[in-house]
């Protein structure tokens, strides 16, 4: 699961209590977005992540920022996916709360909003 799509870590290796993953460098989304803008470019990428949580059939359709990594190419990269199979979430809450507390919720919505409507609705 994940394996196909490039926003989440490669997977090396796994065993009973050990797992081996891509190393991810990069900054966390919510401190990139301390110190930098929303732009489109990122809540287009926000939104291909979705679509990549969707399509590799994560019940968890969510992370908070700190899990979503902004690489050095600018790239975005979900880790820590350990809950995508246990809880289920359509609407991507953390996600949209993490936005609110750096003042970004409602520029993220309106992006959504004039690019996918279907997903704004969901979501508003």
């Amino acid at each position: 699961m994940g394996q196909v799509d490039e926003r989440f870590p490669k997977l090396y290796s796994a065993g009973n209590k050990y797992i081996i993953r891509e190393c991810i460098n990069g900054v966390e989304l919510n401190k990139f977005l301390s110190h930098y803008q929303l732009t489109n470019s990122i809540s287009e990428k926000i939104l291909k992540l979705y679509d990549a949580m969707r399509k590799v059939n994560f019940n968890r359709l969510d992370s908070t920022l700190s899990h979503i990594f902004v690489t050095s190419e600018g790239n975005l990269k979900l880790i820590d996916t350990a809950k995508a199979l246990r809880k289920k979430t359509r609407r991507p809450k953390l996600i949209l709360r993490g936005l609110k507390k750096l003042g970004y919720k409602d520029d993220f919505l309106n992006y959504v909003k004039s690019r996918r409507p279907d997903l704004y609705s969901l979501w508003n």
